[in-house]
């Protein structure tokens, strides 16, 4: 049996934001939550079904564990 987190970080959208940089936090993320004995299982991209086109606005990112 496992268990699941679902970590969401927001993409930038500023003027001082560098490519990248949204995603320099997901590595930071998954790192962190290695350390705890949390497993990548995924990052999805999901649109921003208010917009009407497909427009990012997060990324959700899925971790798992054997539960205990």
């Amino acid at each position: 049996m496992y268990e699941y987190k679902f970590e969401e970080v927001q993409i930038a959208r500023d003027f001082k934001t560098k490519r990248g940089d949204s995603f320099e936090i997901c590595k930071e993320v998954i790192l962190r939550e290695a350390k705890n004995g949390w497993r990548l299982v995924q990052i999805v991209i999901p649109p921003n079904e208010k917009a009407g086109v497909y427009a990012a606005y997060c990324y959700q990112i899925i971790f798992e564990r054997e539960s205990n």
